[in-house]
């Protein structure tokens, strides 16, 4: 019953949405998007490597893109550099559980 109700009011809220600025249609998808972007920050930001995340999303969402390069590569080779230099601490802890992890399972790595 309720699909019929929403088929039958459908053609008004098309010329309703036809009729409404693109700018309120593309803040209306923002605003539908904000919760997976919370998401995303929560997941990218709670563990280790937090600045380097930060990093690599601001290059990124900014444009940068010198010798006509795209942003996503200046934003994550700028994002690792920060991290190696401000975070060394994180990067420490990964190399450590790391070794732990192949001298645990006997696995180097090796090709033969």
């Amino acid at each position: 019953m309720l699909c019929f109700l929403a088929a039958a009011f459908s053609p008004l809220v098309t010329r309703f949405m036809l009729g409404t600025p693109e700018v309120f249609i593309l803040a209306l998808g923002g605003l539908a998007m904000l919760g997976a972007l919370r998401q995303a920050f929560v997941s990218a930001l709670a563990t280790r490597f937090a600045f380097g995340s930060l990093t690599t999303f601001i290059v990124t969402i900014v444009g940068f893109d010198p010798f006509n390069v795209h942003a996503a590569f200046w934003g994550i080779l700028l994002g690792c550099v920060v991290s190696r230099f401000l975070e060394p601490q994180d990067h420490r802890a990964a190399t450590l559980s790391s070794t732990a992890e192949t001298s645990a399972t006997g696995c180097t790595g090796e090709i033969r």
